[in-house]
């Protein structure tokens, strides 16, 4: 679970915040050229995603916990992941009401993405509860016809005013071919 606490002024990160992401089910479908009528499904795989996919906003740092980004000040993070062989197309049919009653979310917005590099996608965001801390979670697909990055983006409730601008800045920075333009 992701759960934080006060500290002085500060909000620190316990060491549960890891174990609680949520991951719709996802099949991506292709028609049988063998046999009319059969379906084969490619079954997608996750990788971690390379960092330099995004700018993070400022204060973000690299963290060893998971594969992304924390900042530790206002207790939030961005988790980054590669899904290889589903679009966000095919991703956003797993954002169903039954999975977010089934993960205890509540769906805020649903929005379209467009990144200033081109690359299409969907944000979503919900609010949750753990231990008594309202928290908000955007879950951000971006992507093309063989990836999708996802982009878990956590923080509390409490720092949504210092923190909500500056991710959807981090949103439009997203660029799916990064690694090979530096190449």
């Amino acid at each position: 679970e992701i759960s934080a606490c006060l500290v002085g002024s500060e909000m620190c990160i316990r060491d549960s915040f890891l174990s609680f992401i949520f991951v719709p089910k996802v099949s991506a479908q292709i028609d049988s050229l063998a046999q009319e009528g059969e379906r084969q499904y490619v079954e997608p795989e996750s990788f971690p995603a390379s960092l330099n996919m995004i700018t993070p906003p400022e204060g973000f740092e690299v963290t060893d916990r998971f594969n992304g980004y924390i900042h530790y000040k206002t207790g939030s993070a961005i988790i980054m992941t590669l899904i290889k062989d589903a679009t966000y197309l095919t991703i956003a049919k797993g954002m169903t009401e039954e999975f977010f009653q089934q993960n205890k979310l509540t769906l805020l917005s649903e929005r379209k993405v467009l990144t200033d590099n081109g690359t299409k996608g969907l944000d979503y965001k919900f609010s949750f509860v753990i231990q008594d801390v309202d928290f908000i979670r955007h879950m951000i697909y971006v992507g093309d016809l063989n990836q999708t990055l996802w982009l878990a983006v956590t923080y509390p409730k409490m720092g949504e005013e210092l923190v909500e601008g500056e991710i959807l800045k981090c949103i439009q920075t997203i660029n799916l071919n990064a690694d090979r333009d530096e190449k």
